[in-house]
């Protein structure tokens, strides 16, 4: 075989090759059969995927090619936020690269590229891994190899691309340990540590976890247990090559520490020595398909691999071939991964001491990984000895075990959603046909049937795994990125600092996408203060996501909104009704800013800028965090410097009717309880304006909205639900003296609703209209600006001689006035401003990511220590040596 031949066939059919290409052919077919953009009308989009990772990739090419202080900070994730967490955690793969080549519309077609590549290229590594560590030859490789891209981790995890990359690189990782434990060659495992925790931080963290555990099986297999505890220099190597990993890239994971100190890691678990679910349910996941969205939320450990992985670890156990030491490590490292999956303890600590919220269990590819590894190892034995033929206890085991799944298991279909009569036969077929193979099949064509039949098992649990998820269409999700792409268009003629608040939108993070400073965000290093902000003032926000669309005429002026994204109301009939957030009857007089197919862009001409001179009695502002309506009267107030004005009064509102309802005392805090509960419950309410102003009705947390519709003069109200905090609902806007008619319908079946905090609050425009006045009189006049730095001068008085800004209150942001370091306070708990004297001056604020800066000297440090002992022993080393 020629030169050029041979390579041909190693970048084509050869077993390392095979092993990134079955993958890859698997995956693109089924992608093809369910029409996946850009093979159809459907799109690889999916809950996370579609609702929060897409919007990031948007973000990533927008930071690489356009502005790169967004790598730091960004007004498009809710008011603003820290991004270098965000990129530590969902943006540092390299693949993401090929995003430079997307769009808006085009994106999720990249996706499915990317998704590809990535899955495919764990079986390249696996791959090689086998082949360097395992010793094994041939087209075993691939026979094995696949079973790691292809195992229920990748393809139940394939939506989340974010942890894909780490999981490709652990092999590598490993070989580069066994390099170092065999040769004293710590470069590689350097550099894989280094790119493992560059990657992802968090499913780097897993991976540290099992590299304790993986460590003694490594010395075990490669003989080296005397030498490593007999000399300190492996152990020495080990640790300085560690080290040196984490340091070199504190200048990432210490501001990512930082945030999550913010957020994350303020919730306490609680820290048992229970179990998280019955471990006995642990056998069901050997079924193929054994995933849906029900386990997405809270399910068992995705570690299914073809039977062939455990027919071969017989073989590891009991060949007398492997050391006893490697035996006893390998089943403890087993033992303690799968408590892992279930005992609280470990489950935490596996999870970096925090509950996963969906996608439980997220390190299980560490079990598959290591039940290849050691079926290799058995089956690299059984080759050498030429024993394939189970013995009598191997043959009992495997008969009976995948029997009494199947019995228990068809005896649980109904109770488990993820089973069901097709996978449980997929599931005993394969197992047994392979024993039959494994009994009876002639050697020249044995190896070939087990491989066929390995494909076909991963093959089918890809399909019937993937078959339980439901994908948003190419339709939908371009009715929703389209018309963030028009509003990106419209918005860029007007070139001054705004934010635009959603009242048709398609993510919580569409700010990225569409490319504006939006105030939503969907994150999982959210900072605490942002949400308890949003809580005060009305928003909903949770754990993860801040959600801004109950805006009031205060808020929004005070936070900068100077524009509202609506359904086009002369053409509602063409508005995707999914899009819509909520309803806000105060914009239906404003402005049209701009507008096309089902939206319009309303201007809000009362918004401030981002920063203004304002009263320091606003340093004093009260907030209840059950009242977010008076919160917003103090806070608009306080900055006026009247901290004594009423702006807000309660207006009466009465019952006028009702439907299979029983009698109600009172209407705040009263119950709605249903005659007959078979039949639907409603209550019709009335109230007639007495100014032009606009009307908000109060729903407290306690109110649940599910099964529940608002209706206003026959005109359905949009309210997010989800909340477990008091919001504003906008319900009438310029209707002096008409009747409005607000009806509240609830589905039958539903035993009550409590009318938590339910009651009707006005605004006095007027008043309201002189103190933004007031505040717009000397507002910042901006003359630099991105996404971390603002550069302006501003005008202070004597009775305004606060800096007030929209930016929300975090570690990292400094103000100087006239070239100096000015200390900034915090208004209402989340407002940064600045104090200062009257006068004319030059503001400058900056936001730097906290410990970045002393990551970055670590990361100098220990460059300059490695080469400098680079540099010391070549030296020593060129060094002529003294004769006896």
């Amino acid at each position: 075989m020629t030169k050029h031949t041979n390579n041909i066939k190693k970048i084509t059919y050869g077993p390392l090759a095979l092993s990134f290409w079955l993958p890859f052919f698997f995956l693109l077919t089924y992608f093809i059969y369910r029409h996946m953009a850009p093979f159809g009308s459907q799109t690889i989009l999916t809950v996370d995927l579609g609702q929060q990772y897409l919007d990031y990739f948007a973000q990533f090419k927008e930071t690489i090619l356009h502005d790169p202080s967004a790598f730091f900070y960004s007004f498009s994730s809710g008011l603003g936020g820290d991004m270098i967490g965000e990129w530590s955690y969902y943006l540092m793969s390299p693949f993401n690269l090929f995003f430079l080549f997307a769009n808006a519309t085009t994106l999720p077609a990249w996706i499915l590229l990317v998704t590809l590549f990535k899955i495919s290229s764990a079986g390249l590594t696996m791959a090689f891994y086998l082949k360097k560590v395992a010793k094994l030859t041939g087209y075993e490789i691939t026979l094995f190899a696949i079973n790691y891209p292809l195992s229920a981790w990748f393809i139940a995890n394939a939506l989340n691309l974010l942890w894909l990359d780490t999981a490709v690189l652990l092999p590598l990782l490993l070989w580069s340990l066994h390099r170092l434990i065999t040769q004293k060659k710590a470069g590689a495992f350097t550099l894989l540590l280094m790119a493992t925790i560059l990657s992802n931080y968090y499913v780097a963290w897993m991976i540290g976890l099992f590299l304790l555990l993986y460590l003694p099986i490594a010395l075990a297999q490669e003989k080296r247990f005397k030498q490593a505890f007999s000399s300190r220099r492996f152990f020495c190597q080990l640790f300085f090559s560690g080290l040196t990993a984490i340091l070199a890239t504190a200048w990432l994971w210490l501001p990512t520490i930082a945030q999550l100190k913010l957020g994350k890691t303020t919730h306490n678990p609680n820290w048992t020595f229970g179990f998280e679910n019955n471990p006995a349910d642990l056998f069901f996941k050997l079924i193929p398909g054994s995933f849906d969205f029900d386990q997405m939320q809270t399910g068992m450990a995705n570690f299914l691999v073809a039977p062939i992985v455990f027919f071969f670890l017989w073989p590891f156990f009991t060949s007398k071939s492997i050391r006893m030491a490697e035996k006893i490590a390998s089943g403890a490292a087993l033992t303690i991964l799968f408590l892992a999956t279930t005992w609280t303890p470990l489950v935490l600590l596996f999870h970096g001491g925090q509950y996963p919220v969906w996608y439980p269990v997220r390190f299980s590819f560490l079990i598959s990984f290591l039940l290849i590894f050691l079926a290799a190892r058995g089956y690299q034995q059984s080759e050498v000895k030429n024993a394939w033929l189970p013995s009598i206890p191997a043959r009992l085991l495997y008969l009976l075990s995948p029997v009494s799944i199947t019995i228990t298991g068809s005896l649980m279909i109904g109770k488990l959603s993820y089973i069901n009569k097709t996978e449980l036969l997929v599931f005993l077929f394969a197992y047994l046909l392979i024993l039959l193979v494994l009994l009876f099949a002639r050697k020249n064509t044995r190896f070939w049937t087990l491989f066929a039949l390995t494909a076909l098992f991963l093959a089918a649990n890809l399909a019937l795994t993937l078959n339980h998820l439901a994908y948003l269409t190419n339709q939908e999700y371009q009715s929703g990125a389209s018309q963030l792409v028009k509003v990106n268009q419209a918005l860029k003629k007007d070139s001054s600092w705004y934010r635009v608040e959603e009242g048709l939108g398609r993510t919580y993070n569409d700010g990225f996408l569409g490319q504006f400073k939006a105030g939503s965000h969907f994150s999982s290093l959210l900072p605490a203060q942002s949400s308890s902000f949003y809580q005060n003032m009305g928003q909903i926000s949770g754990d993860s996501k801040l959600s801004y669309n109950n805006g009031t005429t205060v808020l929004d002026s005070l936070l900068s909104f100077k524009y509202y994204l609506t359904d086009n109301a002369t053409a509602r009939q063409k508005t995707d009704n999914s899009l819509i957030k909520s309803s806000r009857f105060d914009y239906d007089q404003k402005k049209t800013f701009a507008s096309g197919r089902g939206w319009a862009l309303k201007e809000n001409d009362q918004a401030l800028s981002v920063a203004y001179a304002a009263s320091k009695e606003a340093l004093k502002t009260p907030i209840n965090n059950r009242y977010p309506l008076a919160n917003q009267e103090r806070l608009l107030t306080y900055l006026a410097g009247k901290p004594d004005q009423i702006l807000l009064t309660q207006q009466p509102i009465k019952m006028t009717g009702s439907y299979n309802l029983k009698p109600m005392s009172r209407l705040t805090g009263g119950v709605m309880r249903p005659i007959n509960k078979k039949k639907a419950m409603s209550l019709v309410l009335s109230f007639t304006p007495t100014t032009d102003g606009a009307y908000y009705l109060n729903l407290g947390g306690a109110l649940d909205l599910s099964a529940v519709t608002l209706k206003l003069n026959d005109q359905k109200l949009t309210q997010e639900t989800g909340y477990n905090h008091t919001v504003a609902l906008n319900v009438a806007n310029d209707q002096l003296g008409k009747v409005q008619t607000l009806s509240i319908s609830v589905s039958p079946g539903v035993e009550s609703r409590y009318l938590d905090d339910f009651s009707l609050y006005a605004f006095d425009q007027k008043a309201v209209a002189e103190d933004l006045s007031l505040l717009n009189k000397h507002e910042l006049h901006i003359e630099k600006s991105n996404a971390r730095r603002i550069e302006g001068r501003i005008q202070t008085t004597k009775s305004q001689s606060l800096i007030m800004t929209s930016i929300p209150t975090a570690p990292g942001w400094t103000a100087k006035v006239d070239g100096k370091t000015a200390k900034i306070k915090t208004v209402a708990g989340g407002l940064i401003a600045v104090p200062t004297k009257p006068g004319q001056h030059q503001l400058v604020l900056t936001y730097t990511p906290p410990l970045f800066w002393p990551g970055v000297a670590l990361l100098l440090l220990t460059l300059s220590s490695y080469f400098g002992f680079l540099i010391y022993k070549r030296k020593f080393s060129l060094a002529p040596k003294k004769r006896p």
